[in-house]
This record gives C-alpha cells, structure tokens and sequence, in this order.
C-alpha cells in the first residue's frame, strides 16, 4: 500500500519538476494605474506677467486634478494607456519598436472646436467618433523621448512621458550611452541642448532596474531635471515607486535658470498582471506602417 502510494507521488511529481524550470522562466507582468499631478510654474508666472490666457477668457484656476494613468511593465516590454475626455492613447513598447494607437471615443465640443480655431486662425472640426490612427516607431531601448526637436516628440505626453520614466525606463537605463532627458520636451529648445549634461542615477537592486532617483546636471554644475522616489514597494521581486515626485528647471537669459515644473506622482493599484497584447486590428494598420514589427 505505502509502495503504491509512494509510486503515486513521484508520477505525480515528476511532471511539476519538468514543469518547474518552465514556470521559473515564463515572463512576468505588472500592471498599475498611477496619478500625475503637474504644476507648470513658468507658464503661470508668463500668463499673469502679461494678462492673457490662451484658450482661455481668464485666469484659469491653479488647482488641477491630476491626471489617471495606466501601465503594464514586463523585463524589456511595457504598455502605457492613457484615457481623454475625447480619446484613448495606448502605446507599446515590443522590444523592437514603439507603436501608437489613437481612438477617438467622443466628438471635441462645439465650444472647444470654435475655441481651438481661433487660436490656430484655421478652420477646424471635431474627429468623428472610431476614428484610428496607427504609428510604429523603431527603438531598441523604448526611449519615448528621444528626438531632438519638440515636433519629434511622438505624440508622447508629458504625464505619459512621466509614467515612462517611473515605471518602464529599467531597460533604457541598461543600455550602454543611453542619455536621459528630462520630461518635459522644452528643454530641446534651449541652449542646454548644444552644452549637454550628465546624471547621477541609482537605481534598485533588482532585474528590472527603475530609477530611485536622477539628478540631471549642466557642465556648470547646473540640475535640469531632479527625481526621487518617496515610498516603495516589491512585487515579483521589482521594485516600483509608490509615490514620486520631481522638478524641472530652464535656461534664462545668459547665466539665469528658472523653475519650469513639479511634478508629483502615486500609485493608486497594483498587482501581478498579463502580457499586453497589440489587438489584431492595431497590429494590422502598424504594419502598413512598418513593413516589419516584432512582438
């Protein structure tokens, strides 16, 4: 009886072991929904100093809700969805390429459309509703922020751009000469471009690497751009930023630096997630794109 029950538990074991090796080397996921809040100090200091308000009949209030995002990080592939009163922004990152998906879920207001004319001086009309925009971008490190002129951003917002650094950039940092920009994009219109600047980054201890905090610094000695990471926590074995906050600053005159933003950020959810799948549909209009994408 005790043979027959032992020979039981070793059929039985047997296929687990063999599975082991398997299951230690599947890919694991985590997904997170983070809130953003920003205070772009230098364009309230502008608008005030000269009393105009774009976009706007007068000052509008400094106290803003921070902004909802929602993330799945895996080793070297991330997803980073962001929701719009008007549209929904999904991008991925495969390893090989960045792809962009826009859909708009509801038509821009009368008041809004009307509004957004004036400024340009060109005659607009909100997008119909299910109407999808597809892009494919190649990149090896997953950096959103690469190009150098703010037209060469992607489309890439700034709390997208944000969340990109908190939460997907471990393999970025990995790479060797990889060169970290702040998040907002209007320092590629300053001199620091043609100057240049270094950091001093450390990161956690573990596989996927994220940032605990960055200090971007001029040749001068000069910080552009300060990150660091409040509270944290692990899962998986990685660690992931629960609350984070950073400032960044610009160039002014000739020797000058003023304070351009802040930035605070928390995680709101987190857990062990799936691989983000690219829908068949997205995948189809990215590869009259892209004549290859690799997932």
């Amino acid at each position: 009886m005790k043979t027959s029950l032992l020979n039981k538990a070793q059929s039985c074991l047997l296929p687990l072991l063999l599975l082991f090796p398997l299951l230690c080397a599947a890919e694991q996921f985590v997904q997170l929904t983070a809130e953003i809040e920003i205070n772009d100090w230098d364009y309230w200091f502008f608008t005030d100093k000269i009393h105009q308000y774009p976009g706007e009949d007068h000052p509008g209030s400094i106290f803003t809700q921070s902004q909802t995002r929602h993330c799945v990080v895996g080793d070297n592939t991330w997803m980073i969805e962001s929701t719009f009163p008007t549209s929904k922004v999904t991008w991925w990152f495969t390893g090989t390429n960045l792809v962009e998906h826009n859909l708009i879920t509801k038509e821009t207001p009368e008041a809004v459309v009307k509004r957004l004319s004036q400024i340009s001086r060109m005659a607009m009309s909100s997008p119909h509703v299910g109407q999808e925009d597809t892009h494919v971008y190649e990149s090896s490190d997953g950096n959103p922020g690469r190009p150098v002129r703010v037209a060469d951003l992607m489309g890439f917002d700034l709390p997208g751009n944000i969340c990109w650094l908190a939460f997907c950039s471990g393999s970025f940092l990995k790479h060797e000469g990889r060169k970290i920009n702040s998040p907002s994009a209007f320092w590629k219109e300053s001199s620091i471009v043609s100057s240049g600047w270094s950091d001093q980054t450390d990161v956690f201890k573990d596989s996927l690497g994220l940032p605990n905090s960055i200090n971007l610094i001029t040749t001068n000695n000069q910080s552009i751009f300060q990150y660091q990471v409040r509270q944290s926590t692990n899962l998986l074995g990685w660690n992931f930023p629960l609350e984070f906050y950073g400032v960044q600053y610009l160039p002014t005159g000739a020797n000058g630096w003023k304070l351009h933003l802040t930035i605070k950020g928390k995680v709101t959810a987190i857990s062990v997630g799936s691989k983000p799948q690219i829908p068949a549909e997205v995948l189809k209009a990215a590869e009259k794109s892209q004549a290859s994408l690799h997932w």
